[in-house]
């Protein structure tokens, strides 16, 4: 499983993309160096601030303690707006079979064995693994599809 990006990488990919200045221009120009504090390798610096990612991750979090997953989820769905439809495609497009139809039957095997595992008993971690693998198959037939519609 590929490993999640870390703020700190974010905020460096914003910051090389979009230039340091745009994002001074956004957040506020007293926050120029905030913004360069944002975008270092923690493991390398001393000085380094909680930035607005990892705020609202915190807020989410305690928003789901709370009972309150659905107000989180409103909010992503919300920064969601901000992506044209073509960047919501999933991103398992890694090993797609040739055609609709051998993806199609390569997630029925992934969901048989998510349900053989669960009819097995099997521990969690095993069951955890089979339901990542049946959602990743899923994931492919639709960026195959996707990929078929343009």
């Amino acid at each position: 499983m590929p490993k999640k990006l870390e703020t700190w990488q974010l905020w460096h990919a914003m910051k090389n993309h979009l230039g340091e200045s745009f994002l001074i221009n956004v957040l506020g120009r007293r926050n120029g160096r905030t913004i360069r504090l944002y975008s270092q390798d923690p493991h390398f610096t001393e000085d380094r601030c909680k930035d607005p990612l990892q705020a609202m991750h915190i807020i989410f979090s305690e928003l789901a303690d709370y009972g309150r997953a659905d107000v989180a989820r409103k909010a992503i769905a919300y920064l969601k707006t901000a992506l044209p439809e073509d960047d919501r495609l999933p991103t398992a497009v890694a090993n797609m079979k040739a055609t609709i139809n051998e993806e199609v039957l390569a997630d029925f095997s992934a969901v048989e064995a998510l349900r053989k595992a669960i009819d097995d008993d099997q521990d969690q971690k095993e069951v955890e693994s089979r339901t990542r693998q049946a959602v990743e198959e899923i994931e492919r037939t639709f960026a195959l599809y996707m990929t078929n519609k343009r």
